[in-house]
């Protein structure tokens, strides 16, 4: 079956499609409101305001994960991480992104956003940096996500190694950064100035950033089982991955590890939310990704041999039991 989605766009089209329907079929059958706005969030809150239709709610959030998941998989292919021939990734990132969701959420959207603030930051040139205008862009990015759902402010600390990753050290570098990230909510505290609600944000924020604990959600023991296992698939395929970046270049290995350092970010953000079962929204680019080169490393070089065709089936197995597993989450 991976070898079909590396020859046929059609099958590669069809199984997405596919296997996006029975992810979302049961919330389109039951579809279920936004997630109220809580706490520090006044983009979402005004999102919220638009009162939008239950069924409306979840067509656009699968819609907008359907898109993004293939933008993801264009930039990947952009910097020569992923075959210009699969849609994998797409897949992957889907995959993961709709697992256990049901509606638009805040959590859903800030890590869609996600995807923008990675590609201001993957190199394009052997030049191994990163600009000033795309240093303000991604941390304007990550202003507007926080916004939406404060708890994104961790992908700060995904930034920070990533800026490590590039030698991003200068002065300017750093406050580019800090200018950008400042950006939106400068001209947030602008309006709520006017409006006497500024005073109410602040404590908005202290409120939510007390609040930290460990909590558990709701689940049945197969949807225990089902969100382990994706867990599990994904930290042994970032361990694989990680042991082979010196087999690489250094641009893509480079561009790998900025990835990958969102894993930080997302765990970062797990004691701010529920802890179990995992929401795997902001895994979901590392998770692609890692995955898609876990499933990649198939035997080639000798593929008539039997040990070839009993490692290319159990490849296949484990991508439909990942779907079945993110289905049944």
């Amino acid at each position: 079956m991976l070898k079909l989605f590396e020859k046929s766009t059609v099958f590669q089209v069809v199984f997405i499609f596919v296997a996006t329907a029975l992810l979302w079929s049961g919330t389109i059958a039951d579809p279920q409101p936004m997630e109220p706005a809580s706490g520090f969030a006044p983009l979402y809150a005004l999102l919220c305001s638009l009162s939008l239709l239950p069924t409306l709610c979840t067509v656009v959030a699968m819609v907008l994960v359907v898109l993004c998941g293939y933008f993801f998989n264009l930039m990947l292919t952009h910097v020569g991480l992923a075959s210009q021939n699969s849609l994998l990734p797409t897949l992957l990132f889907i995959t993961a992104a709709s697992a256990s969701e049901t509606t638009l959420s805040p959590m859903l959207i800030a890590s869609l956003i996600t995807i923008a603030v990675v590609n201001l930051l993957l190199l394009r040139s052997t030049l191994l940096t990163v600009s000033a205008d795309k240093i303000f862009g991604a941390a304007a990015l990550i202003g507007i996500a926080s916004m939406i759902y404060l708890p994104s402010l961790t992908l700060i600390v995904a930034y920070l190694l990533i800026a490590v990753n590039y030698r991003l050290y200068s002065w300017r570098d750093w406050m580019v950064f800090l200018l950008g990230l400042l950006a939106p909510y400068l001209s947030l505290w602008a309006v709520l100035l006017f409006t006497d609600d500024l005073v109410p944000s602040f404590e908005a924020i202290a409120a939510d950033f007390s609040s930290i604990s460990v909590s558990l959600g709701t689940f049945t023991p197969l949807q225990a089982v089902a969100n382990g296992f994706l867990v599990l698939v994904f930290v042994l395929s970032l361990i694989i991955v990680w042991r082979r970046l010196g087999e690489k270049t250094i641009v893509w290995q480079k561009n790998a590890t900025t990835l990958m350092l969102i894993t930080l970010a997302a765990v970062a953000m797990l004691p701010l939310g529920q802890f179990f079962p995992v929401r795997l929204h902001f895994f979901a680019i590392p998770f692609a990704f890692c995955v898609t080169q876990r499933l990649g490393l198939v035997p080639r070089a000798s593929l008539a041999t039997r040990r070839t065709s009993w490692h290319s089936h159990l490849y296949d197995l484990l991508l439909i039991l990942i779907v079945i597993a993110a289905i049944l989450c």
